[in-house]
């Protein structure tokens, strides 16, 4: 059952049992709970987690750039003390410093932040200071950073929500404008970037204290766009620009006002200043309202985040002393066991149950089976002119793969007698050839889903040295694809008149720039799935692409993967950083799900500068 299926069958179910008890006078509330859409939503000013259920966090913030070896445990004890969330800052650049390994890191904090029964948000910290501070990153340029993490998110939706970045804008005068005008696409981008139907949580301007109100000004303008006002909640810090209960109060008081979800993702008995912040700072530091932060908070509903677990520079900061539990600072004490602390007022994501952790049993519904599905391609690695030219390779991608319970899944592989594994994998293969292909999923409770397709053949027809230059060395007859990819799905494959090659007097060979097609992956009721290829068919590189394709039957565009997207039909795509550059006889592709009619999913031709 495709998610499409799933979300309608949900939808129905959830129908008829409230028409049920509304007959019978029966609450809901009393039946067990149907198995979620593993996805949250905005709505009404709330955020709502995937059983429909208003969401607030109470939980606290772990810095993992202080001691990435502390923080699965960190987690662990936070949970225990009754946390029903936590806040991770982690390093998303790269660096010597911040090394790729950290994407395992994160796929271990995804998992046992599930493990734990927390909602966790994840937050880059190494990308403050936007405007100001040297080498800080853009928050488009964050966005792609995001490519490198997809993996270890998908299937992860259903707990996990992504922060924009920890104080990603300074307090220069103009960041204001800049900011303003610049969030929606920058979401837009990062939306692009990650798994389908994430929440993205955005930090206010001026070091995230938000002293100008951009951001109180922004989730009145999100507020009006409809494909953001789902997806997007705020977060506010409160340190010493905060320094009366007053203050506070009005900005909790002005975003409830405004109907949007508002987290205040730092606060602390003084104040924080993140590292590339430069100040000037108060040669005094002050004591911050606390107490009314959060007294305030649990009035309006709205969810916080103490900073910081521990390890800080500054020890006030710190809510346990040298990283145990058992040693609770007196800010730690007030955070979890005060009147309006984490353990008066945390309640537990409904998908989790509301039963407590020592609880015997769970309403949570019984383990479902992961959904398995995959795009693959076979292609050639090596042209005419080599005597390996048969040689060739399979790349396939778990893309369309999920979990209905959001449970993080294992991907396996199996192509003859070779085995891979991992959410994208390659394997060698021959011209001629065709193969079986298979694909086991595993969540983290041990169910499993397998699928298999037939991954078609690729072609070349190589001229002998007696043959005529003018010869084709990519068979493009009738009988042959003149597409790398040949998986024996509906494509369309665009090529200008002089897509065959053209013999001058020097019988030079001079190849269009690339191939562009739109392949459909799979189809249903009212929805589809596709990807667009590019193949570069000369012998340059191509530095930058963008395409561009328009539907004639009122089909749209609702999610889209591997490039940045823009209009609305015609629809424009272009590159992002990582896969901007196509090398000689190499294919690049993105993809994309849409909406349609009953009728079979509709086949735009592909057009662009460097589709000729």
């Amino acid at each position: 059952m495709n998610i499409v299926q799933f979300k309608k069958k949900y939808a129905v179910k959830t129908a008829l049992s409230l028409a049920m008890a509304s007959m019978l006078s029966v609450p809901v509330l009393a039946q067990e709970p149907i198995a979620p859409i593993p996805y949250w939503n905005v709505e009404g000013g709330k955020l709502l987690d995937p059983y429909g259920k208003p969401f607030i966090f109470r939980g606290v913030t772990i810095d993992h750039t202080l001691a990435p070896e502390k923080t699965l445990q960190a987690l662990k004890d936070a949970a225990a003390l009754g946390a029903n969330s936590a806040q991770i800052e982690f390093p998303i650049k790269y660096t010597d410093v911040f090394p790729r390994p950290v994407i395992a890191e994160l796929r271990e904090i995804v998992k046992t932040c599930k493990e734990q029964k927390l909602v966790c948000v994840l937050e880059p910290n190494d990308v403050a200071g936007f405007g100001s501070v040297p080498g800080s990153a853009s928050p488009t340029a964050t966005a792609a950073y995001w490519q490198d993490f997809y993996h270890s998110l998908y299937g992860a939706q259903s707990h996990i929500i992504i922060g924009l970045g920890n104080q990603h804008f300074d307090a220069d005068p103009g960041s204001a404008i800049v900011y303003r005008s610049g969030i929606p696409s920058y979401v837009g981008s990062l939306i692009n970037a990650l798994p389908s139907n994430l929440i993205i949580m955005v930090d206010g301007n001026v070091w995230s204290q938000d002293t100008d109100k951009a951001m109180q000004l922004m989730a009145r303008n999100i507020n009006e766009i409809s494909n953001l006002k789902s997806r997007v909640i705020f977060s506010v810090d409160f340190f010493d620009q905060y320094a009366s209960p007053e203050k506070v109060h009005d900005y909790i008081a002005t975003f409830a006002e405004i109907g949007a979800p508002l987290v205040i993702g730092g606060f602390a008995p003084t104040p924080y200043y993140h590292p590339y912040n430069v100040g000037p700072f108060p040669t005094v530091a002050p004591q911050l309202p606390v107490e009314s932060v959060m007294r305030y908070a649990e009035q309006y509903g709205v969810g916080y985040f103490g900073w910081g677990w521990s390890g800080n520079k500054n020890s006030a900061l710190d809510v346990v002393s040298n990283w145990n539990p058992n040693n609770l600072t007196a800010w730690g004490d007030l955070l979890f066991n005060g009147a309006n602390g984490i353990k008066a007022t945390a309640k537990r994501a409904s998908i989790y149950g509301n039963t407590s952790s020592s609880s015997s049993s769970s309403s949570v519904s019984a383990n479902q089976p992961p959904v398995a599905d995959f795009q693959a391609g076979n292609y050639p690695t090596v042209f005419c002119g080599n005597p390996n030219v048969g040689a060739g390779k399979i790349t396939a991608s778990a893309i369309g793969s999920s979990d209905p319970d959001g449970d993080a899944l294992t991907y396996a592989w199996s192509l003859g007698g070779s085995t891979a594994y991992g959410y994208e994998v390659s394997f060698p293969s021959q011209r001629w050839q065709t193969y079986q292909l298979t694909l086991t999923v595993t969540d983290s409770k041990g169910a499993a889903t397998s699928v298999t397709k037939t991954i078609g053949a690729f072609y070349i027809d190589c001229p002998s040295s007696s043959s005529s230059s003018s010869r084709s060395s990519i068979k493009s007859s009738s009988s042959t694809s003149s597409s790398s990819y040949d998986d024996r799905s509906s494509s369309s494959v665009r090529t200008s008149s002089s897509s065959s090659i053209r013999t001058s007097s020097s019988s030079s060979v001079a190849q269009t720039k690339a191939q562009c097609s739109y392949q459909i992956q799979s189809q249903w009721g009212n929805g589809f799935a596709a990807v667009i290829r590019i193949k570069n068919t000369s012998t340059t590189a191509i530095n930058g692409w963008d395409v561009n394709w328009q539907y004639a039957d009122g089909s749209k565009i609702t999610n889209l993967w591997n490039a940045n997207l823009s209009g609305v039909n015609p629809y424009n795509a272009k590159n992002l950083s990582w896969n901007s550059v196509i090398q000689p006889g190499q294919t690049v592709e993105f993809g994309f799900q849409g909406s349609k009619d009953s009728a079979a999913a509709s086949i735009p031709i592909v057009t662009g500068n460097i589709c000729q």
